[in-house]
This record gives structure tokens, sequence and C-alpha cells, in this order.
């Protein structure tokens, strides 16, 4: 009793017996032939020969009213170099990929080996180093400065100093009164000439004298 065949070994069987004819065939031809090239009953053909169309090992086309098979192997040998090409492709535009990336590998670190090694980078980085320092010595210097509400003057504080300024702008006032008092009393010993008037406070107010009015208004 012969061997049972897998399934795998009837459909080479099948697809070598198509290659061995050099021809085309209908369904009803092959389930003629096929049961006894692949063991396999005639209404299990048509199963097999679908089988083989789905994964492109055969061939098939509609002719008339019936469909037509072949497989000829000079069809498998074409399809076999179109999947070699695009093989060849794919390893090709890898390798490309790889090189370009080793290449800007290779630019990445020179570029910082330079840098590295270039003096004037380490002179840049020392300057920006000591101006770091600076600035930290000046921040710890004004965070040392005193903020209390006594803003010191010599030994004098600010309220004794505003106290010292309201002293000094009573006195001023009490003195412009004292100058008005004796320009009224001028004014008497000149018989009312407003002219010699003005002349005297021109000559005694100098800088502070305005025309027309006299003496500057104080603004204190």
């Amino acid at each position: 009793m012969p061997p049972k065949l897998s399934r795998s070994e009837k459909l080479d069987l099948i697809l070598t017996h198509l290659q061995s004819t050099r021809t085309c065939h209908t369904l009803k031809d092959l389930e003629k032939s096929l049961p006894a090239v692949a063991s396999i009953n005639s209404i299990q053909v048509k199963e097999f020969i679908q089988a083989l169309t789905d994964e492109n090992q055969i061939r098939v086309e509609k002719i008339g009213s019936g469909n037509w098979y072949w497989c000829f192997g000079s069809d498998e040998r074409q399809d076999r170099q179109r999947q070699l090409t695009r093989v060849k492709a794919d390893v090709d535009k890898a390798r490309k990929g790889c090189a370009d990336a080793e290449a800007d590998l290779a630019a990445e670190l020179a570029r910082r080996q330079q840098e590295g090694d270039d003096s004037s980078c380490d002179a840049e980085r020392e300057i920006l180093q000591v101006q770091k320092i600076h600035l930290h010595e000046d921040i710890r210097r004004l965070g040392k400065i005193d903020t209390s509400p006594v803003d010191a003057v010599g030994s004098k504080s600010v309220s004794q100093l505003q106290t010292e300024l309201a002293g000094f702008h009573q006195q001023a006032l009490q003195w412009t009164d004292n100058i008005y008092i004796l320009e009224e009393y001028l004014c008497k010993l000149a018989g009312g000439d407003r002219e010699m008037v003005d002349e005297l406070l021109r000559q005694c107010y100098e800088d502070e004298y305005v025309e027309g009015e006299g003496l500057r208004e104080l603004f204190l």
C-alpha cells in the first residue's frame, strides 16, 4: 500500500504536472487527469486548483465561457526573479540607510571632539565661570544690605531728618513774612513810588526776584 500523501505534497504534484504539460487546461480536463496524479478525488480538484491560484502558483484566465489554467516553468522563474529584485532593492536601501547613519554619527563625534579640543571654547567657558562667580558674590552682598525702616544718613534717622526739615520750613515762612513787612515799610518810606521800590527789591533779591511779583514764592 503506497504511503499517504500530505496536502502540501499533493499540491506540489499538481503544480509539477501542470508545468510538465506546457499547455492550458479547463477545469473539466483537470478533474479527469489530476486524481491519478495527486491521489485525490475528482470533487477535490477544484479545491486544490483554487488553493494554487490563491497562492499565485498557477494562472487562470477566462476564455469564452470557461476558465483555463496553466503553469509554465518560465513564469515561476520570472516570479522568483522579481522577488529577488525586490529583496535586493530592500537590502540596498537598508545598507544605504546604515551607511548614512554611520556617517552622521562619525560627523557628530568629530564635531564634539573638535569642540572639546578647541582652546577658544575653553577660554569662553572660563570667562563665563568667572562672571558666574562675580554674580554670586553680588547676590550675597546685596542680600546683606540692611532693609530696616530706618535709613541712616550719617548718624540721623529719617524721622530725625523730617523733624529738622519741618523746623527749617517754619523758619523760612517766618523770615518770608518778615521780608513782606519790610517791603510794606519800604513803600511807605518811598512815598508810593513803586518803580523805585521795585528797583531796590531787584538789587536785593537778585536771582530770587520775579518781575512784577517781587520775591520768588517759597515752595516747600
